[in-house]
């Protein structure tokens, strides 16, 4: 799609903006943004330096939706910070021809983000394991070590972060690699194109000459057998020649329902890490590093306000904090009552909610990205049974709920399981930390 045209559509989706945003916040960071093209199903837009774009971020849904509205089509949005070198439009098959007439050369370079690197990556105790591993592939490729690797957890976490810094330092110290990043929507879009133009040797030299492939949202790829079909023999090509796969999602392989089970039980066999929402300590630190990057004075005051309130996940607790340094250049520095006023849209005071079995299960599912369903249902892999023992020592030592009562609630359990399940946990509180972390964020979520 050509410049003006993405210029008409950015156009359109400013005036609808206009009724979703305050005019501030609008004139301020998203009318600066300029439309750079629409092409292959992802809108990019330009921002005119780094902290602009750590602030528009939060927006991209926000975008993502407004722009659908505007050019009555659905699209991915990208923001890149300056503006790329023009280069002709071109169609899906056409990037693909030019990937493959760089057989030898690294491919998809580009769309690997360069601020995503381990330097610039928090260490908590959510994702200690996740990083070590990631380090692990990134210095040593080949061979069937974590092969291929698969990171799950909830959104804005710092899967997408530790799959760019994979790739990243691949290409800093072997830059004759191949290294091949793909979003799973596009990959699935690039594959219905293949089908229409009749590309297929073209779309399987891109994929499977690759020497590591990066492959971000594998969900997506959930309910398309076709698509399926194909992804099966591109993985056991790279992998059959030594080749690393890693791979995102927001769930661990054996909860794909809609999944060929060759595929899940392949996505299986390698290494699955959880991560997990950052403990206190870590969004602290995650805070201090951003303050760090933009040059700011924070008191102690503040990060202890954000990091108490905003507990969900990364990109929420960087869009609070740079909703923070927003109100603070125009008020002039940064205290704790510029962060309340900043924030009070966001940071609701808390509510004395009644706690209940329900809303215990709910936030421990929430908390462990499981559902509420597979807490009750009769499943016993370990992602379930985990959680569910936990929910049931909450609901005994926060509700003082009977073991029958519990039992009853978690899918009519005898009361002798749900007594296991309690004393297993208060056992292994005292055994392993990582679970008295975890029991203690979610005693704060339940707190309001």
């Amino acid at each position: 799609m050509m410049h003006t045209d993405a210029e008409a559509i950015w156009q359109r989706a400013l005036k609808l903006l206009e009724n979703e945003m305050s005019e501030i916040s609008l004139n301020t960071w998203i009318v600066p943004m300029e439309a750079v093209s629409a092409d292959n199903g992802t809108f990019l837009l330009s921002v005119p330096n780094d902290f602009h774009k750590t602030f528009v971020d939060q927006y991209v849904p926000l975008i993502k939706n407004t722009i659908k509205v505007a050019a009555s089509r659905d699209f991915s949005v990208e923001i890149i910070v300056g503006k790329p070198d023009p280069v002709p439009a071109a169609e899906i098959c056409s990037q693909i021809d030019s990937d493959n007439s760089a057989s030898s050369g690294p491919v998809s370079q580009s769309r690997l983000n360069p601020q995503y690197t381990f330097d610039t990556f928090v260490v908590g105790s959510g994702n200690r394991y996740a990083h070590a591993a990631c380090v692990g592939v990134a210095t040593t490729q080949g061979g069937r070590n974590y092969n291929p690797l698969f990171l799950y957890g909830g959104s804005g976490l710092g899967k997408t972060h530790l799959m760019h810094a994979i790739g990243n330092h691949v290409v800093e110290a072997q830059p004759d690699k191949r290294i091949l990043y793909v979003q799973c929507e596009q990959f699935v879009n690039e594959f219905i194109y293949t089908i229409k133009e009749n590309k297929y040797d073209d779309f399987r030299n891109k994929y499977r000459n690759a020497d590591m492939l990066l492959i971000d949202d594998i969900q997506f790829i959930e309910g398309k057998e076709q698509m399926q079909i194909e992804f099966f023999h591109t993985f056991n090509t790279l992998y059959e020649s030594g080749k690393n796969i890693i791979m995102t999602c927001d769930k661990p392989p054996q909860s794909l329902a809609s999944l060929e089970e060759r595929l899940r039980t392949r996505f299986s066999s390698g290494l699955t890490i959880d991560i997990t929402p950052p403990d206190y300590e870590t969004r602290v630190a995650i805070l201090r590093r951003r303050a760090q990057l933009s040059h700011s004075v924070v008191p102690d005051e503040v990060y202890d306000y954000i990091a108490s309130n905003v507990a969900s996940n990364i990109r929420e607790l960087e869009g609070a904090f740079n909703t923070v340094l927003c109100y603070a250049a125009l008020a002039g520095n940064i205290t704790i009552d510029i962060a309340k006023e900043a924030l009070k849209d966001q940071i609701q005071p808390a509510s004395a909610r009644k706690v209940t079995c329900s809303v215990v299960m709910d936030v421990v599912s929430r908390y462990f990205h499981v559902s509420v369903e597979d807490l009750k249902s009769n499943r016993r892999n370990k992602e379930i049974t985990g959680p569910r023992q936990i929910a049931m020592y909450l609901c005994r030592n926060l509700l003082n709920m009977t073991l029958p009562q519990i039992g009853q609630e978690f899918g009519n359990r005898d009361h002798t399981t749900v007594m296991h399940a309690c004393n297993k946990i208060n056992d292994e509180i005292t055994k392993k930390p990582e679970i008295g972390r975890a029991i203690d964020e979610i005693k704060k979520r339940l707190a309001g």
